[in-house]
């Protein structure tokens, strides 16, 4: 069933920012302002910026090209051929589906701060994290509140994440506005953290590796562009990228600045979570700073509904084209994957029992996945100015063949960058290592599966081409 052409200009902008902000800025405020300081902390995502707005330019040009659900495995389909397209479509999925597990994960965490009582008895401890009956029953509980609305399609979706960034704005300018009145600036310093021989790079290096996890989600606008209302243009979800990215960018800034400002450095660092530490000391008040912590809830479940309705997406689209198991190309009227839907509620249960330490590795493996896949998606608009230089291009990235041949060098930056930066020798194989790996294996797995069916049904790429297409 083809998707509703329902979702407007601010349903995309809502989707976009909410998926890029969320949680993050609340859980690891600390480990920002540790290694790095306020302004070494600001020095990182103003890299990564710079690095994401090429990437965004070739996403916005591709977008235009080809206008349907899946994005980048699209992209790849059409210009690198069937195992190109399911390396993008696996990397999608895992960027996404880890998101989803971080968020159940800093769920509890938070729940923990703002209703200690609601924990319940501890069941067991998992990598110095220990595990209480309310860390799982809130991350599967909520999990599942979230995978039935996305069952309703992208305009329920669109709405919902309307609300919770709306809200999340609110909130985070209070923050700033108890900087303004409470700050003071003698608590910036020091402004970097220097290491041993006097070097501010290593602190600002260690918080641009989890850069790509908390500035990407703007490519969930490539996954939803066939639902998009006629009043969208392809100008107009270029324009909402960058301006997402940007914006999104500002915020973060904007929230490691005035927490820093209201409170000094060893207390943040100190506290369970930074952020709640911050808002008790400029908000004057316990109870303030618990009301102001339901605005990270907010952004959590902003971030946690838009990362659901990016994966059950990407899983679509590989199921209709035979990659994996064709039952996920099964829908409900609102064209919603069924057992994509399914997969969510079932295998984020057994992520939440991971635990709490298992948060960075997996902010960490979802950036080497996001930088895997937007080097392929540069790579495939290279290849189609180069060898389709006619088709038709609704929006044109500026730069010509400048602006993707630099977003892929600064993929492959971030590649390089996340898959070493966890390795300490003597140390062993890092969790990062473990966890990206065993999706690798899983998605392997389902390729085979996916060739079995494919061959049964003689699905060859230009069935793939044909079924695409077909959405619109």
């Amino acid at each position: 069933m083809s998707q509703k052409k329902s979702l407007t200009k601010l349903d995309y902008f809502a989707l976009t920012f909410g998926m890029i902000i969320g949680i993050g800025w609340v859980t690891v405020l600390g480990f920002w302002l540790a290694d790095a300081g306020p302004f070494g902390a600001t020095l990182a995502f103003g890299i990564g910026f710079l690095l994401f707005i090429p990437v965004g330019l070739c996403y916005a040009e591709m977008a235009g090209i080809y206008p349907h659900v899946g994005g980048p495995i699209v992209y790849a389909l059409r210009e690198m051929g069937v195992v190109a397209s399911y390396i993008t479509g696996w990397m999608l999925a895992l960027t996404f589906f880890f998101v989803i597990i971080f968020e159940a994960l800093s769920l509890g965490w938070l729940m923990e701060t703002l209703w200690p009582a609601s924990m319940g008895p501890l069941l067991y401890s998992f990598m110095g994290s220990d595990i209480y009956l309310g860390h799982i029953l809130f991350g599967i509980g909520i999990n599942t509140v979230l995978c039935l609305t996305n069952l309703k399609g992208g305009s329920s979706s669109g709405v919902a994440q309307q609300a919770l960034t709306g809200v999340l704005i609110v909130i985070v300018l209070v923050l700033i506005g108890a900087a303004v009145f409470k700050g003071s600036v003698d608590n910036l310093a020091p402004a970097f953290i220097e290491s041993a021989n006097g070097s501010i790079w290593p602190g600002v290096i260690a918080v641009f590796v989890s850069v790509p996890f908390y500035l990407t989600g703007f490519e969930s606008i490539a996954q939803g562009i066939s639902e998009r209302d006629k009043s969208v243009s392809a100008k107009s979800i270029a324009n909402i990228i960058i301006l997402s990215i940007a914006v999104a960018a500002l915020f973060y800034v904007a929230v490691i600045i005035s927490a820093a400002a209201v409170a000094p450095r060893h207390e943040l660092i100190e506290a369970e979570l930074a952020a709640a530490r911050a808002f008790e000391i400029g908000l004057g008040s316990t109870t303030l700073m618990k009301i102001a912590l339901v605005g990270g809830l907010l952004g959590l479940l902003s971030t946690w509904n838009a990362s659901i309705f990016v994966f059950v997406r990407a899983i679509l689209a590989l199921g209709k084209n035979r990659m994996i198991w064709p039952g996920f190309s099964r829908t409900n009227k609102g064209g919603i994957s069924i057992y994509g839907i399914s997969f969510v509620i079932v295998f984020v249960a057994l992520g939440v029992l991971l635990g709490k330490n298992a948060i960075i590795p997996l902010v960490n493996s979802s950036s080497t996945a996001v930088g895997i896949l937007f080097f392929i998606v540069c790579l495939c608009l290279i290849l189609s100015k180069l060898k389709k230089p006619e088709v038709s291009r609704p929006y044109k990235a500026p730069g010509g063949l400048f602006t993707p041949i630099l977003g892929c060098l600064a993929s492959l930056y971030i590649v390089i960058l996340t898959v070493m930066d966890p390795f300490t020798p003597g140390q062993g194989v890092p969790l990062e290592w473990w966890l990206f790996g065993g999706w690798v294996l899983v998605g392997v797995v389902l390729w085979f599966v996916g060739v079995k069916a494919r061959r049964r049904e003689q699905f060859g790429l230009e069935k793939m081409i044909e079924v695409i297409e077909s959405e619109d």
